[in-house]
């Protein structure tokens, strides 16, 4: 019994795990895959925090650079465990930039239909993504259950949205 008294002790005592969206939440954007000669990111995510604790994550996807095509999503997201943690979203609300423009109606129906074939065997699967110290940013590794995620680790840097940053080639 006093084992496991000074097991929970322990645990209690142990100190809780760094929030990895702290810059976040003092403003700043995550920037993937950065280029700090141009400015620009493969991708560039802000987050929102709600009152009632729910965050929100809005992502600019740079999924075709050769077309000049930009997609901007919105999942939600949890830290847990030191981790941010979201389901991979349908691509029912995605947008759609290309080469600066808006993309027409049918060409976003097309695109949605294309990424939803495309990636239906992650949408709705959890990921979790932990941040590790890399030089002037981290190391972004993903997780789909317990796995590594497809895509492999990233360079993130968090950036103010001040600095001019932008998702392009």
């Amino acid at each position: 019994m006093l084992t496991v008294m000074m097991f929970l002790a322990g645990l209690q005592a142990a100190p809780a795990a760094a929030d990895p969206l702290a810059p976040a939440r003092a403003g700043k954007l995550q920037c993937h895959a950065p280029n700090a000669a141009t400015k620009s990111c493969r991708s560039l995510a802000t987050y929102a925090f709600a009152a009632d604790g729910t965050i929100s994550n809005k992502a600019e996807v740079l999924l075709a650079p050769q077309m000049g095509l930009i997609m901007t999503v919105t999942s939600s997201v949890a830290v847990k465990n030191g981790a941010v943690c979201g389901a991979l979203p349908t691509f029912d609300q995605a947008t759609f930039v290309m080469n600066g423009q808006p993309a027409d109606e049918p060409t976003t129906q097309a695109i949605r239909q294309q990424l939803g074939q495309a990636m239906a065997p992650m949408v709705g699967k959890e990921i979790c993504t932990t941040y590790k110290p890399d030089g002037d940013g981290f190391t972004a590794e993903a997780t789909m259950g317990g796995q590594p995620a497809p895509g492999g680790a990233q360079k993130v840097i968090w950036v103010a949205p001040t600095d001019g940053y932008k998702v392009a080639p």
